[in-house]
């Protein structure tokens, strides 16, 4: 193998074989959709939610005084394991043989990481111990993600992957209502809000892999991959982009609509109590609240994207259209700078998000270079959503030195989502 993915081949399919891993059909394919779809619901109440309520509610419980850099600290400390470690998981599980299949090793003990991670954050008693754990809870979501997203590709044809995706954004939205309303009720209760997430997680992970146990296999009479040299580990990290330039404007288009996203769902919470001047009880209910508003209108709009994207045989015209709208959003918020304001703008941020997230992972996987290392690809393609949680907190660090700092914050965001809009035209698809 080389440092690259090969030439422009065309992405696997559930029915394409592919070099390195033969098509295996799932006898209930049925039954993958449905668990797969659950299985993610369950991946992201485990990762979104700390993400975007339930670790400033612990740092602000070990650190009140020290918050904002509190939370950008462990923050990016997490982000950067990610960002090393999501391309290497992918790349191994790619190369990963024996019984026990090639995406199941990583999908199980990622899984328990993260679990173990979250006991340490739950228990914590400083800023320090919340930051260790959080890193060991990014190990194990680097191995889970980089093996889950390899799945679509592996398992979901070409067609249906459009609606696949809505079928995730549809439960992910409501694991986001879920989780800030589980977070909100446990905020006296820390080991109970870091662990049952994790521990929710672990239960579905088990069960998808038991669902692809067979087809995951990768058969006895296969082609070996080369060894495992310096130079592939080098090569986990990197995708051509001179080779692959759609794949590469892909990747920059979502890091750059990443960055607004995290941005404005990471300081959330202290825009409410410091812009707002809500406690921290009520700014997690408002935003729970908040939550509950905009959920079903992302769900309305999550399953038109999809439906209609895989209908029409089109993708680039919903993520410009999404990026420009998510746009809007952030920059009303920066605009009114008020609790009503925040409801307006996260119900506009909103519609674009339901559309992006959609169609941008059928896009993501219709532009892997080669079909036998959907893992590798996909992971890198995973750096681009795990980055901005390392800009996004230096960006705070920088920006949010006070409460009218919002506004020039929040207009920033709203330009780099713009971009993202501007980028993904250079994406050779339709």
């Amino acid at each position: 193998m080389t440092t690259s993915i090969g030439a422009d081949a065309p992405a696997a399919t559930a029915s394409t074989p592919v070099a390195g891993h033969p098509a295996l059909p799932l006898k209930r394919p049925g039954l993958f959709a449905v668990t797969l779809i659950l299985t993610a619901a369950a991946i992201y109440f485990a990762f979104l939610t700390p993400s975007i309520v339930s670790l400033s509610i612990r740092i602000f419980g070990v650190d009140p005084t020290g918050k904002a850099l509190g939370l950008s600290t462990v923050i990016l400390i997490g982000a950067l394991i990610s960002v090393v470690m999501l391309p290497l998981f992918g790349s191994l599980s790619d190369r990963t043989r024996g019984r026990f299949g090639r995406r199941r090793p990583w999908l199980v003990g990622g899984s328990l990481t993260v679990l173990a991670g979250a006991i340490v954050v739950g228990t914590a008693s400083n800023v320090a111990i919340v930051a260790t754990g959080w890193a060991l809870s990014q190990l194990g979501f680097s191995a889970v993600i980089a093996a889950f997203l390899a799945l679509v590709p592996d398992f979901i044809p070409e067609h249906l992957r459009a609606r696949t995706s809505a079928g995730i954004g549809v439960v992910t939205g409501l694991v986001v209502l879920g989780g800030i309303a589980f977070a909100s009720a446990n905020v006296a209760n820390p080991v109970t809000m870091m662990v049952a997430p994790a521990a929710v997680a672990v239960l579905f992970v088990l069960g998808l892999s038991m669902v692809i146990a067979k087809a995951d296999v990768i058969p006895a009479d296969a082609a070996s991959p080369p060894r495992y040299s310096v130079r592939e580990f080098a090569g986990s990290f990197f995708i051509n982009p001179l080779h692959h330039p759609s794949f590469a404007w892909n990747w920059i288009s979502r890091l750059l609509f990443g960055i607004a996203m995290v941005g404005l769902q990471t300081y959330s919470t202290y825009f409410l109590t410091d812009v707002t001047g809500l406690s921290l009880q009520d700014a997690t209910a408002r935003y729970t609240f908040v939550t509950l508003i905009t959920t079903p209108i992302g769900f309305v709009f999550t399953v038109a994207a999809g439906f209609l994207s895989d209908k029409m045989n089109r993708r680039k015209i919903f993520v410009v259209g999404a990026a420009v709208i998510a746009a809007a959003g952030i920059l009303i918020a920066a605009l009114l700078q008020s609790a009503d304001g925040f409801l307006v703008a996260y119900i506009v941020f909103s519609i674009g998000l339901a559309f992006y997230l959609t169609v941008d992972v059928a896009i993501a996987a219709s532009v892997v270079p080669d079909s036998a290392q959907t893992a590798k690809a996909m992971a890198v393609y995973q750096v681009s959503t795990t980055a901005p949680a390392i800009v996004v907190p230096l960006l705070g660090v920088l920006v949010l030195t006070s409460a009218a700092a919002y506004v020039p914050f929040f207009c920033i965001l709203g330009a780099i989502a713009l971009l993202s809009a501007v980028t993904i035209l250079f994406v050779k698809v339709r």
